[in-house]
């Protein structure tokens, strides 16, 4: 027997790096975008980090529910890549694609018609209301092209197919720096456009990296380089047992992304100093968590494809790894974060009080970081990708909505504590979830194989 499970650790953690270090790549030219508007706005004022945070918000709240609905259907494709059909793959691709730009069409019409409401809900600032809106009407452009950009991206990784993402966002990652240079601060002769020009840029390179992508999965001859025909050539009964499994993965980052944003409503109407310091911070932990986004898509992978092929056993014995591997570099993660605080904020020109709030927010997310990211891989990378799909739904709704909101508003409203104490308390949901996880993943329940039930 421990020969056996050594030999699967081998064979795991040759596969999980060779998956995850495209991905962790790919994860980090994405999360760059979004780094260095923050740093390069961050060089304006307080009021234009908040607006573009604020308005970032809704773009997340997109991007989120859209990973919901083309990781949800990833799960299948990765069960019948594994299982070698690729008829039905196509067929996936397909139901994701229409399901996606559905939902896109909602967000693209709310950021044409009614950008200030979405800004107004997070902050009541008109400067802060005027930056943000114009910003997110500019970017809601990109929508769109963003749908095929997530299904492609998704669908790829569950193949085992990492590089051509990558490509795209490297593409995309050069070209909205230098847009971002030349269209803030008005270089190489273009006018200087402050926050608009980082909406520019950030559009502009959404498009780039959207074409790119599929130019790539069309040239290479990729296993979703399908007709309109052969996506669409599914029947009702099939899109069905599909979406059955998937909607709870949709609800599951509604529920989530929801939650978040009324953290952020709660943050933000503690004060324009507290919200500017939480997305300084939230950037920051994004930004370290790439190399573990990596291996929670990667293990996702592998785990999928192991039950789609018949091997449970070998589903479980990588689940148990990649945790107790995820957990232990969370640890160090989490002291680099704490370590490093007065480094990296002094690249920021904050006042005294939103330096403050930011300080203390990092030495939160430093301590509960470890914790953070075994929930995540336990729920992305081992439940949703042995098909377990309702039980992490069950977490993070019952986590976030009968534990950690209640705390946020009677923290912030009632005892008027600082951000950093409110955000301190919010985080015994990761405690509550960690608690409900781990033994879910022993207990083996979540090890279901969908190619056979389809």
């Amino acid at each position: 027997m421990e020969k056996y499970f050594n030999q699967i650790n081998i064979r795991f953690i040759r596969l999980l790096f060779k998956l995850a270090l495209p991905i962790a790549l790919q994860t980090f030219l994405g999360s760059s975008m979004a780094l260095v508007d923050t740093l390069m706005i961050g060089q304006l004022n307080e009021a234009a980090i908040a607006a573009v945070g604020i308005a970032n918000q809704f773009v997340f709240i997109f991007m989120v529910l859209q990973f919901g609905i083309h990781g949800g259907v990833a799960i299948f494709t990765a069960q019948y890549w594994g299982r070698g059909d690729l008829v039905n793959v196509k067929k996936l691709s397909g139901i994701g694609l229409m399901t996606g730009l559905a939902l896109g069409a909602v967000f693209t019409f709310a950021t044409m018609v009614i950008p200030d409401a979405m800004i107004e809900l997070f902050s009541k600032d008109t400067r802060v209301i005027g930056l943000g809106s114009e910003y997110l009407w500019i970017v809601g452009f990109s929508f769109g092209i963003s749908v095929f950009t997530f299904s492609y991206m998704n669908n790829l990784r569950s193949m085992e197919i990492v590089k051509a993402p990558m490509y795209a966002s490297l593409i995309a990652v050069v070209l909205n720096v230098a847009l971002n240079y030349m269209l803030i601060f008005g270089k190489m002769g273009f006018p200087a456009m402050g926050v608009n020009g980082a909406a520019i840029a950030t559009c502009i390179s959404k498009f780039i990296e959207g074409f790119a992508l599929m130019a790539m999965v069309h040239w290479k001859k990729y296993p979703i380089a399908a007709s309109i025909a052969e996506m669409l050539d599914f029947d009702a009964a099939f899109a069905k047992r599909v979406l059955k499994t998937c909607w709870p993965v949709f609800l599951n980052e509604l529920v989530w992304v929801s939650g978040v944003s009324i953290y952020n409503i709660v943050y933000a109407r503690i004060g324009t100093e507290s919200i500017a310091a939480v997305n300084i911070v939230v950037s920051i932990e994004n930004f370290i968590l790439i190399p573990f986004f990596g291996m929670f898509y990667a293990g996702s992978t592998i785990i999928g494809n192991s039950i789609g092929a018949g091997r449970p056993k070998d589903a479980y014995l990588y689940g148990k790894f990649l945790l107790a591997i995820q957990f232990s570099m969370g640890i160090l993660a989490g002291g680099l974060m704490i370590l490093s605080r007065d480094t990296i904020l002094s690249f920021y020109n904050l006042s005294e009080g939103a330096y403050r709030n930011a300080y203390h927010l990092m030495f939160v997310s430093g301590i509960i970081l470890c914790v953070k990211i075994t929930n995540f891989t336990n729920i992305v990378s081992v439940l949703r990708g042995g098909g377990d799909t309702r039980f992490g739904f069950f977490l993070d709704l019952t986590g976030v909505w009968c534990i950690g909101i209640p705390i946020a508003f009677f923290a912030a409203f009632y005892f008027h504590l600082p951000v950093y104490w409110v955000m301190a308390l919010v985080v015994t949901e990761e405690i509550y979830k960690l608690g409900l996880g781990i033994p879910r993943f022993f207990s083996r329940k979540w090890i279901k194989n969908l190619a056979d039930q389809t």
